[in-house]
């Protein structure tokens, strides 16, 4: 399993810029394309700035807000640890908040700082009690299209579905993907990126170092 993860963080393709899903967020759904699914009034790929509107517009409590170092920081200190220089700007973003939704059911997010801001990464919803796993499935299928795997299973703990986009999601680990396990007893439905978005979000803080670096090494 780790040999197979490895290979897929390798082949992955790299990030490009306004990639949906990652540096910015669908305006729409579609069916069958994690990348634009709305869990809970969040898309992947949405900022900062963005998650506050929502915060807003929903009337969603915060119950846990959590700020990490911004892009900037991160490539100056990577600087820092080479040869002592770039001092840090101090500049913090959002990297994971935790809301109440008012209605019984709780939202949690994980963000990634980008050159330009910090944007959703994973999304995680856990609803409420009271729904059964049919209507569940009624709903989600509504939504987001036919769950993968032959549209999921139903037994004695609930809804089991699964959204990457593909037929099977078995081994879609460079596929953003979307998990419920849900049933009257409330449940969780997440939300993600593909695996090692991060790893490639790093390489572009390495590379920005780089190229300062070269920019102030004196020539020979």
């Amino acid at each position: 399993m780790l040999h197979i993860l490895a290979l897929a963080l390798a082949t992955a393709p790299a990030i490009t810029a306004a990639e949906v899903g990652v540096t910015r967020a669908a305006s729409v759904t579609e069916h069958n394309k994690p990348a634009t699914f709305e869990l809970a009034g969040f898309r992947l790929g949405m900022s900062e700035a963005e998650v506050e509107g929502v915060m807003k517009s929903r009337g969603l409590k915060v119950r846990r807000a959590i700020r990490v170092t911004g892009f900037e920081d991160q490539v100056r200190g990577l600087i820092r640890a080479r040869d002592g220089r770039a001092p840090e700007k101090g500049q913090s973003v959002l990297g994971e908040a935790e809301f109440d939704d008012m209605k019984g059911g709780r939202i949690l997010l994980k963000l990634l700082a980008w050159p330009d801001a910090a944007r959703i990464s994973t999304i995680t919803y856990l609803p409420p009690r009271g729904m059964d796993a049919q209507e569940w499935r009624r709903l989600l299928f509504e939504k987001y299209g036919p769950a993968a795997d032959s549209g999921g299973s139903i037994d004695s703990e609930g809804l089991h579905g699964r959204w990457c986009g593909l037929a099977s999601c078995s081994g879609a680990f460079t596929a953003f993907t979307l998990s419920a396990d849900v049933s009257q007893n409330g449940g969780s439905i997440h939300l993600k990126q593909p695996d090692g978005t991060n790893s490639r979000r790093a390489k572009l803080i390495e590379a920005e170092g780089a190229r300062r670096q070269s920019r102030q090494d004196p020539a020979f």
